[in-house]
């Protein structure tokens, strides 16, 4: 009596079978093989399918890493002025925008279809019970400039708020983009 592998259910010989039987488990064993094989969407026609779509999924993987790219990077970047991608903001879907505060606390913001969107960059800063600060900028992005937001009244709308104790707040560049990481426009057809 042939036995089967635990897991695949794959046939072999055992002591107690004939000789004469091996022709008929070998069969049995690459029948079973096969029907395997044909879970990986290999159907014993095209012996290179099975390779080639591991092949194309490699591409695709390689191709998705190679859409994002740095469009800025200083961590000196001083906290006041506007700064300047290597690309426009309309060649991406998404841009992770990296930023820190006066006080070095580090953040980051993912934008969807950013180009032509303001958006808002908050960091907070506790440093005792009476003292806890809340600092905001907001950027215009547009094309290849992220720039601070000027209301049409021409104020420019970044400060920050000590949120714990006075609750005095000041108009002022407490943040600073440092890296901007866009990703391209993807289509996987």
């Amino acid at each position: 009596m042939t036995a089967l592998t635990p897991k695949y259910h794959l046939p072999y010989p055992i002591d107690s079978d004939p000789v004469t039987s091996l022709p008929t488990t070998l069969q049995k064993q690459a029948q079973a093989i096969e029907s395997c094989l044909g879970g990986f969407d290999f159907d014993g026609q095209d012996a290179g399918r099975l390779a080639a779509r591991v092949t194309s999924l490699e591409q695709l993987i390689t191709s998705i890493r190679a859409n994002t790219v740095m469009l800025f990077n200083n961590d000196q970047n001083p906290l006041s002025g506007s700064i300047t991608l290597a690309d426009t903001a309309a060649n991406f879907e998404m841009l992770t925008i990296c930023y820190r505060s006066n006080d070095n606390v580090y953040a980051s913001m993912d934008v969807i279809n950013p180009d032509g969107k303001i958006i808002s960059l908050v960091t907070g800063y506790i440093s005792g019970a009476t003292t806890a600060y809340l600092k905001n900028r907001c950027y215009s992005i547009t094309g290849k400039i992220i720039n601070t937001y000027k209301r049409a009244d021409g104020v420019w709308i970044g400060g920050q708020v000590n949120a714990a104790n006075s609750n005095n707040a000041d108009i002022n560049d407490y943040l600073t983009i440092t890296q901007v990481y866009g990703t391209r426009k993807v289509q996987i057809v």
